[in-house]
Parts: structure tokens; C-alpha cells; sequence
């Protein structure tokens, strides 16, 4: 008799000690949970707290927003184009493409951009945004002027012909932008455009974590 009293014993103790680990684990899981729903909330409010919210995916800004996402589109490989607000395309400067002179270019991409080391990525988008007046510098790091620095591009066969007034001047200045966001795998839109069937056959059976994603920002003039 006394055995079995120490046995009721040690089982409620058995069961007690689970039940108890139970809670632990559970009340574990829903701290992980929190930390991490909090963590998602302190990303969006970073990622729009400069910005209108207009009720969807889409928000209003202006050249404070705008400026500095031009700059990370090469280091992060962005694609960035510019519409005015009935979608006609907003010439950004003129490139030979395809053998055709002063094709209107509306967009920043590395894939299309043929440009040289960070230094020249870095003028680019300073010639892009402020024309003649932008502070462009050599590898030296003394002052590069405007004409020097379309020669340059010239030389590289970038078939780029930058305008003398910027799209600070031209465009952003003054003027709001609806932005939107979009994602594509720079593979899958290669292969697209191939006819191969080693082409296809990649696009299909290659893991979407193997392949680049390219974020894409089009802004439109209000």
C-alpha cells in the first residue's frame, strides 16, 4: 500500500513537471511571436514614416525620398524609372541603343547602363541629377567638369549623352511623386526574351533563392 501512495506520488510529480514545461514552451513561442510582430511593425514605420499614406502599397513623396533612392540603385541594384502622371515615359538623357542615336531614356539600370567603377556610378548620377552643375570628381579626386565627364562616358562606349539641365532642376524640384514598388528575377526576363530551350529549361528548374532579384521604383509626377 505504501508503494502504491509513493507512486501516485512520483507520477503527479511526473505530470507536473511536464504540464509546467508545456507552459514554458508555449509562453517561449508567444514571446518569439511578439519580438518578432513588433520588429515587422519598427520596419514599416521606418520604411513610411516620411510619407503620405495613400491607402495602398503606393505613397507620396518628393525629392528628399527620391534623391538618395537614385544614389543606392547601382549598390543595390534597383531599376528606377520616371513617368509623368498620365504614364508618358520622362526623359532622363538620350543613349544609342540598338544601333539607333538619341533613343529617349526614361529609366536607371545597372543590366542597361554601361558604365565603369563606383566612382564613374557616382558622377553618373550626379551629371543625371544636376546637368552642368553637379560636383563630379576624377580618380585623383580633383574636380571633373561636366563636358570632361561626357567624354569620359564616350570613351567607356556607354553611348550616353547626359542633358546640361538635371532632373533636380527639370523634374524633382517642386514636384510630388506617386511611388511604386515592384520585384522581378533578372533571369526569368532574360530567358524570357531567349528562344532556347537550355534557356527554358534553366528558368524552370532553378530555385528562385539562386536567381537576382531586381527591386523596381517608378515614380509618377502628380
Amino acid at each position: 500500500m505504501e508503494n502504491a501512495v509513493d507512486a501516485l506520488k512520483i507520477a503527479a510529480a511526473v505530470l507536473t513537471f511536464v504540464l509546467a514545461l508545456g507552459i514554458s514552451i508555449s509562453s517561449f513561442s508567444q514571446a518569439r511571436t511578439t519580438a518578432q510582430i513588433l520588429l515587422d511593425y519598427t520596419d514599416r514605420e521606418y520604411e513610411t514614416q516620411y510619407a503620405e499614406d495613400i491607402g495602398t502599397t503606393e505613397r507620396i513623396v518628393g525629392k528628399e525620398t527620391i534623391v538618395p533612392t537614385m544614389y543606392r540603385a547601382y549598390k543595390e541594384n534597383y531599376k528606377i524609372l520616371f513617368y509623368y502622371s498620365d504614364g508618358t515615359p520622362i526623359e532622363l538623357y538620350t543613349k544609342i541603343e540598338n544601333g539607333a542615336y538619341g533613343v529617349k531614356v526614361n529609366y536607371i539600370d545597372l543590366e542597361k547602363d554601361i558604365l565603369g567603377d563606383n566612382r564613374q556610378k557616382d558622377n553618373f548620377i550626379m551629371a543625371l541629377l544636376y546637368g552642368s552643375k553637379a560636383s563630379l570628381q576624377r580618380q585623383d579626386g580633383s574636380t571633373m567638369s561636366f563636358s570632361d565627364f561626357s567624354a569620359e562616358l564616350a570613351l567607356n562606349n556607354s553611348g550616353i549623352t547626359l542633358n546640361l539641365i538635371g532632373i533636380y532642376d527639370r523634374i524633382l524640384k517642386g514636384n510630388t511623386f506617386i511611388e511604386k514598388f515592384g520585384v522581378y528575377y533578372q533571369e526569368d526576363v532574360q530567358n524570357t526574351n531567349s528562344n532556347t530551350d537550355i534557356d527554358d529549361e534553366y528558368a524552370t528548374n532553378t530555385p528562385d533563392v539562386n536567381k537576382t532579384k531586381k527591386r523596381v521604383i517608378s515614380y509618377y509626377m502628380q
